[in-house]
């Protein structure tokens, strides 16, 4: 899809852009760099109590219809194959996983593991509780949502997640990589003020404006947090994003550190030192309907410095980037090459609605002059 002109020299200008991500479920940002060393910081171990840690219980809450929480790193996982039988690769004591049947027009589903089919799900994005047990012999619910693909394939992911009230707020836990446990840093989640979305799982987290380090029992059953003690600064990035909308959702990262800046009352947050890098996020109109999802495009690291407040400036006015060719008085443009930036570099994408529309100018650069203008539909 192309669009032709008839020019001198080209400039695109854009208003608000606003979106969701596709199927309503993860984002899709630039993939959190991983600079930090090897070992997983949320894993709890034994004895955390004596050391100073407060041990919250944790409740499951399944969601079996109407999945809403936005994540950033978690997908849906295809049904597996292990030793000649079809199984979600979750923990079962003495079995490969959970025994499921793939058919082109029904999965079913062994959920409590005595080799009969108790489920029987035809439906895209049907959900069901199935029983992890772990190596200790802890079992645990667990709810699958499934998806259909061509044929005999279908997909699944977790639907449901561990909750616990830490300092007056509701903290979620997901399993965001499906793999039944809900320890692994930056692989699994967590959504403080369970505000509809989730920021990987992080070392230490900011819940109702303190910064605790966090661990998590991999059933997910127990949450343990400690007081963080180390240099702390703050980054204010509500204050500088300028738009018509709202910042839903803005994650930024710091080695195993990951903070959602769009939550909670105070606009500067409380954060280790270093320097801190845009994962991703959304923003949305004020009355819903326009929204647009962020990544982190060109967007350079914000230092954190102890007891200052480092500022991000982003949001609008936007740009566009985009390849042209020209050829002699025709420029065109290549659609799939077109991207929208900020301000402060990060990237506009998956908009909402999808029909994006950034109005081109043609300039003639002898009289300065408008030689052309139009719309450029990005369907």
């Amino acid at each position: 899809m192309k669009w032709g002109l008839t020019p001198w020299a080209l400039f695109v200008s854009a208003g608000l852009v606003l979106a969701e991500p596709g199927g309503g479920t993860q984002v899709q940002p630039d993939k959190p760099a991983n600079k930090t060393p090897a070992g997983n910081p949320n894993a709890a171990e034994p004895g955390l109590e004596a050391q100073g840690w407060k041990a919250h219980d944790a409740t499951y809450v399944p969601v079996l219809k109407d999945w809403s929480i936005k994540t950033y790193m978690g997908t849906t996982a295809a049904v597996a194959n292990r030793n000649g039988q079809q199984v979600l690769p979750l923990p079962v004591n003495g079995k490969d996983g959970v025994a499921v049947k793939a058919e082109e027009f029904a999965i079913e589903v062994d959920g409590n593991h005595d080799g009969k089919f108790e489920e029987r799900l035809k439906t895209d994005g049907s959900s069901c509780l199935v029983t992890l047990t772990y190596e200790d012999g802890t079992t645990a619910p667990y709810a699958v949502r499934f998806l259909k693909g061509r044929g005999a394939s279908w997909a699944w992911q977790r639907s449901g997640y561990w909750t616990a009230t830490i300092n007056k707020v509701q903290v979620g836990i997901l399993d965001d990589n499906s793999n039944g446990r809900y320890d692994e840093n930056g692989k699994d989640a967590i959504s403080v003020g369970l505000t509809g979305y989730a920021a990987p799982l992080s070392e230490i987290a900011s819940i109702g404006g303190t910064l605790y380090q966090v661990k998590v029992s991999a059933d997910g059953k127990k949450i343990y947090t400690r007081e963080y003690s180390g240099e702390t600064g703050k980054l204010d990035a509500r204050s500088g994003h300028k738009s018509l909308g709202l910042l839903a959702s803005a994650v930024f990262q710091n080695g195993q550190t990951f903070v959602d800046f769009a939550i909670g009352k105070d606009k500067a947050v409380v954060v280790p030192v270093g320097n801190w890098e845009f994962v991703g996020g959304e923003t949305r109109a004020v009355g819903g309907g326009q929204a647009a999802m962020m990544k982190k495009g060109s967007m350079l690291p914000i230092e954190v410095k102890a007891g200052e407040t480092a500022q991000v400036a982003w949001g609008m006015d936007l740009t566009i980037g985009f390849d042209f060719d020209l050829n002699g008085s025709s420029v065109s443009i290549t659609v799939d090459s077109v991207h929208v930036y900020g301000k402060g570099g990060e990237e506009y994408y998956n908009f909402v609605p999808p029909a994006f529309t950034p109005v081109v100018t043609v300039i003639n650069t002898k009289t300065n002059q408008q030689a052309q203008k139009g719309k450029m539909a990005l369907c």
